[in-house]
């Protein structure tokens, strides 16, 4: 009888090993899903925000009559923020938490 139930008891750790790896081999997929989806508001706005700055320029420089201005607005700084390129293998998807890098340790 106790045989038994010491088999019963080493069936049911075994599916729970096998459960806990399956959980485990879903992991880096569901990570790398959550930080898609969080990634990729900050790069509509980032896209947002570089039209936008160009668009500005372009206002700027259609609307000064002065030639002084055009020109100092060309010696401007570009703007600090640059579109993401994605590496070119991944065929225009978005970055990934491997691929961002890490930001701090």
């Amino acid at each position: 009888m106790d045989r038994d139930l010491e088999l019963q008891a080493l069936q049911d750790t075994r599916r729970r090993i096998a459960a806990l790896e399956a959980l485990l081999d879903e992991l880096p997929e569901l990570f790398e899903r959550r930080f898609r989806q969080r990634l990729q508001p900050l790069l509509d706005q980032q896209q947002q925000l570089l039209r936008d700055n160009a668009d500005l320029r372009q206002r700027l420089l259609l609307s000064s009559g002065n030639r002084g201005l055009g020109r100092r607005l060309r010696l401007l700084p570009r703007p600090v923020l640059q579109p993401v390129r994605p590496d070119p293998a991944d065929a225009g998807a978005l970055p990934t938490a491997v691929s961002a890098g890490p930001t701090h340790r």
